[in-house]
């Protein structure tokens, strides 16, 4: 019976097995050693062995292990551990392949011998001694090679491929024709299929140069970076929406998707990029750009509940924070670096020379960084910001000189109401203000917020039974808190009505202000005398154009009184009203509690107050009458046209004021938010309950000419420790990133990298097949402008890329998985490639850029948020035809459709998709919604486009395939008269032509 075992030496329990010469010193020493410490060790060492057994020293052998006895001295047949490293499938070691013949034998023998182990050998971690693995060596521009076949070196790529090839025997394939050739690089740099017009123009043009020709125009077009952008979008696992339980929207992760694919058009300088994403809040301030380039660190999923349920302090919270700065530096060291850093989170990782100290120091990097919404200014809302202030700055100028014109307005009556009225504010000024060192405890009623100012609100007094009203005085609100506010919530439009039943079924009204706005009263109380036959039970105050406060409107008053026979006899009275906040110094019975917002008002039960109160009052009547004389006088001097002209100008203001407020709302972006530094402690097997020795900020040490120590420059600024990081990761000499890039580039060319483990250049991946040539490919883009378009253009002008991907017998019994590039690759389209292609062909694709995402679900905000794929009307909504890359991405419910043809997982770093054959996705390609309603506007297309049937079917193979097909016309034409049309377009969808690119 196979079992899981682990090593243990039994009889070091009682000293040597057998005798200790020299000579099994020896052999213990240079045969069985190294492969103790090279394949068992980094698994059995002292930090956390595996199996509880340490192999490192004779203590930890006496020790001994979980599964006991693991040889036999001198019987290797019965030794657990031969039986674990032999077999089919060798058990041990888990990691790193099987043990080679060789190293079984020599694990034989030395049982065999007596398993002697020499007294004080303490075994070490060997797997980095004296090894420069590939990844970390310096980076040098090899010397191209010189082949057989020099016609075939278009670029130097050319070379380094044809020296590889010749060393295996093999010969290169001939070139592809030209409808594959141009279908091959529209895909490869748009994603989207040729025009049969490109394809056409290309076939025809017999210039040395028309291949050039057309790389140049792709490259030239936004489609490249649409494309290149998706690629980036999955290795830095970008989505829509945090994630884990409770995947909340993120309604402005989006700019962080539009910088990706505007950086890949512009071919913004590899360095630049990495900056920018890094650190470029910090070390380009002010600029938007760089800022919304900082996404790139909150773009991977986030815990909502451990970070905003969970309280401060506890062992989950740490958790959680934890968890958080580990996907930041997973995502920065994967992306760049293309190493397994996170591998070293509990222990020094175990394969590449990474100590977990510098784990940690890279967590103090991001160790003052939070996620969240950063406000900026973007470009285009920049320039759309001063145009708006010019255009207003005219307007409100326009808008004096018309106010001005009006003031100027006069005649003597208006002079003489002018002069009462300031005797009157005089009188009013001189009467004492009695109550007025009472301060108030309250400040009135306060409605709910509301979005529009054309909302109605109303709040009403019941007097108990109907009595005879002499007055009504409205008191504005100016709340303790907004002390500088007068007339805060007096509505522009009002009316008061009377009644003698609460739902005021017959209302009285005895002022009506709900036509035309009036100004605010400020701090003096609005008052109404109704005409003779004011008697009711019921006042109500109905606001239908409300007061504007900040970004909402609301309807506030400070006090109401109703005046009856000498006597407030609202003072106390129950209120009613459509709605109330109810909170702090505000409420319903605020508005009848004898206070203003100031202070107490006079009490009318004492004569002398309330002959002051009476004098106050009818002043303040009488001003209220004059006012309204003095304006209607004043309106039927001015010229109507004027007038009109003012309120044209005043309603252009407030319109431009609003799309100011919807621009400064619009400019967000997700980013890493500064907060507070939290100390960073080396944790003993990543447990947050065990904390080691604190650690500063750094990087990597393995990197031979990089300081990784950022202490001395960023300790105590989060901004310096990411810019120390960014620094570090763009340097000219960090061989990695080069390394890394230019394998990524490649590897989307040819379906597999030159390293086809694009996020592990460790020991734990894979070692290139043609490492001179990724080291050229390095080298040029660093020392040619750091362009990925360069880069793109060495590769596809390559024979190499050029070559037919037709299968080869003979070559393929050398080189089954064509590793030495025999042959082009082909390529199955991506779930993206697939959606836009359909769309491309249907000829209903959308090619506006950039802004939200366009949502392929409907969506329910709920404790934990619904998105629903399943809603039909999503599908024929016009606004979800623009290029997949443009789609909202949700990670906890991917879409069926495109999940159905390997869409890359939202929740983790993708650095290569899988290509899967299955029946889920023929039924998909066959049957899902989207593919029906595409088929049928490509028939609509096909339609519009030839009079008769043989004309439609020639037109659908060009348009899908790119090519006529008149062996195939009767056959698809015979399908269409049985099936329809748009069926037979369905077929075309689901070809293999169609879905795979040679």
């Amino acid at each position: 019976m196979r079992v899981a075992i682990h090593v243990v030496f039994a009889a070091a329990l009682s000293g040597p097995l057998g005798a200790r010469g020299a000579e099994e010193d020896r052999f213990f020493r240079d045969r069985v050693a190294p492969i103790l410490e090279k394949r068992c060790v980094s698994c059995h060492g002292e930090d956390s062995p595996k199996g509880k057994l340490t192999l490192t020293s004779l203590q930890g052998l006496k020790a001994g292990g979980s599964s006991g006895p693991a040889i036999e001295p001198g019987k290797p047949d019965e030794s657990l551990l031969i039986d674990s490293i032999t077999g089919d499938r060798p058990e041990m070691p888990k990691t790193g392949g099987a043990l080679s013949a060789e190293e079984v034998a020599t694990l034989r023998n030395w049982i065999e011998r007596g398993a002697s182990w020499p007294e004080g050998l303490v075994l070490k971690d060997r797997r980095f001694d004296g090894q420069a693995w590939w990844a970390f060596s310096p980076l040098r521009r090899p010397e191209v090679p010189k082949v057989d076949d020099p016609a075939r070196v278009r670029t130097p790529v050319d070379a380094f491929v044809l020296a590889k090839l010749a060393s295996v025997g093999l010969k290169p394939s001939p070139e592809a024709d030209r409808r594959t050739l141009i279908r091959r690089l529209t895909y490869d740099l748009h994603g989207l299929p040729p025009t049969p017009d490109e394809i056409a123009a290309f076939e025809n043009d017999q210039a040395p140069d028309a291949y050039d020709k057309v790389v140049e125009r792709l490259l030239a077009s936004p489609r490249y970076g649409e494309r290149w952008g998706r690629h980036w979008l999955d290795v830095v696992h970008f989505g829509d929406t945090h994630g884990y339980d409770k995947d909340k929207k993120r309604d402005h992760a989006w700019p962080y998707r539009d910088y990706v694919i505007a950086s890949f058009n512009e071919d913004v300088p590899y360095s630049r990029f990495i900056k920018e994403q890094v650190a470029g809040d910090v070390l380009w301030p002010g600029e938007p750009r760089p800022l919304i380039a900082t996404g790139f660190v909150a773009a991977g999923p986030w815990d909502f509940v451990g970070h905003v349920e969970l309280a401060e302090g506890t062992v989950d919270k740490l958790k959680a924070q934890l968890n958080d700065r580990d996907d930041m530096l997973a995502n920065t060291m994967s992306t760049f670096q293309s190493l397994t850093v996170h591998c070293a989170r509990c222990h020094d990782h175990k394969f590449d020379p990474i100590p977990q100290k510098d784990y940690y120091r890279l967590q103090a990097v991001f160790a003052g960084v939070a996620r969240g919404d950063r406000p900026y200014t973007s470009r285009e809302n920049s320039e759309k910001r001063r145009g708006i202030e010019s255009r207003k700055a005219d307007l409100a100028a326009r808008r004096d000189a018309l106010s001005k014109k009006i003031a100027e307005a006069t005649s003597p009556e208006l002079t003489r109401l002018d002069e009462a009225l300031a005797d009157l504010k005089r009188d009013l000024a001189g009467l004492s203000n009695p109550g007025a060192s009472t301060p108030s405890p309250t400040n009135g009623y306060h409605s709910e917020l509301a979005s529009s100012a054309e909302t109605t609100k109303w709040v009403q007094v019941d007097l108990g039974r109907p009595v005879p009203i002499d007055e009504i005085r409205i008191i504005p609100a100016r709340p303790t808190d907004f002390p500088d506010t007068p007339g805060f919530g007096f509505p522009a439009r009002f009316k008061v009505e009377l009644a003698d039943d609460a739902d005021f079924q017959n209302p009285r009204a005895v002022d009506d202000h709900s036509a035309s706005d009036q100004p605010n009263p400020g701090d003096t109380p609005y008052v109404i005398r109704p005409s003779a036959g004011g008697q009711a039970r019921f006042v109500r105050i109905t606001a239908s154009r409300l007061w504007l406060r900040n970004d909402y409107h609301i309807f506030a008053l400070g006090e109401l009184e109703v005046i009856s026979r000498g006597r407030n006899v609202a003072e106390g009275a129950v209120i009613k009203a459509s709605d109330s906040i109810e909170g702090g110094r505000w409420g319903r019975t605020n508005l009848v509690d004898g206070f203003d917002s100031h202070a107490k008002l006079p009490s009318l039960a004492d004569p002398g107050q309330a002959a002051l109160a009476s004098r106050r009052n009818d002043l303040q009547y009488r001003a209220q009458t004059l006012e309204a004389r003095r304006k209607a006088l004043h309106e039927s001097l001015v010229d109507p046209r004027l007038r009109s002209d003012l309120e044209q100008a005043n309603a252009d203001l407030t319109s431009l004021d609003s799309e100011l407020k919807a621009l400064a709302k619009s400019d967000m972006v997700y980013a890493p938010l500064p907060t507070t530094i939290r100390p960073i402690s080396l944790l003993r097997r990543g447990d947050v309950e065990q904390p080691a020795e604190p650690v500063d900020p750094g990087a990597l040490s393995c990197l031979a000419g990089l300081n990784s120590d950022f202490s001395a420059t960023s300790a105590g600024d989060e901004g310096k420790r990411r810019a120390a990081l960014a620094e570090w990761l763009a340097a000219p000499g960090n061989v990695l990133t080069w390394r890394s890039i230019a394998n990524r580039v490649w590897h989307h060319h040819f379906g597999r990298g030159i390293v086809d483990t694009p996020n592990d250049f460790g020991r734990n991946g894979s070692k290139p097949t043609h490492p001179e040539l990724l080291d050229w490919l390095a080298s040029e883009m660093l020392e040619n402008g750091q362009s990925l378009k360069g880069l793109h253009r060495q590769i596809v002008r390559s024979s190499t890329y050029r070559q037919s991907s037709k299968h080869e017998p003979a070559a393929a019994a050398v080189d089954a998985d064509n590793r030495w590039l025999w042959r082009m690759n082909r390529q199955r389209l991506d779930a993206e490639s697939v959606r836009d292609s359909v769309l491309a062909v249907s000829g209903t694709l959308d090619l506006r850029m950039g802004g939200p995402g366009f949502e392929l679900f409907r969506f329910k905000d709920d404790h934990s948020p619904i998105y629903d794929h399943t809603a039909p009307e999503k599908v024929d909504n016009p606004e979800v035809r623009r290029r997949t890359v443009y789609r909202f991405v949700v990670r906890s419910v991917p879409n069926p459709f495109l999940d159905s043809l390997d869409c890359a997982d939202p929740n983790i770093n993708i650095p290569v998709r899988p290509t899967t054959i299955t029946a889920l996705q023929a039924l998909a390609l066959l049957n899902d919604l989207f593919m029906i309603r595409q088929s049928q506007a490509f028939a609509r297309r096909l339609e519009a486009q030839a009079p008769d049937v043989p004309g439609r079917i020639d037109a659908a193979y060009l348009f899908a395939l790119g090519r006529p097909r008149a062996d195939e016309r009767e056959a698809l034409a015979g399908f269409a008269a049985k099936r329809g049309l748009s069926n037979a377009c369905r077929l075309l969808f689901n070809t293999n032509e169609f879905i795979f690119i040679d």
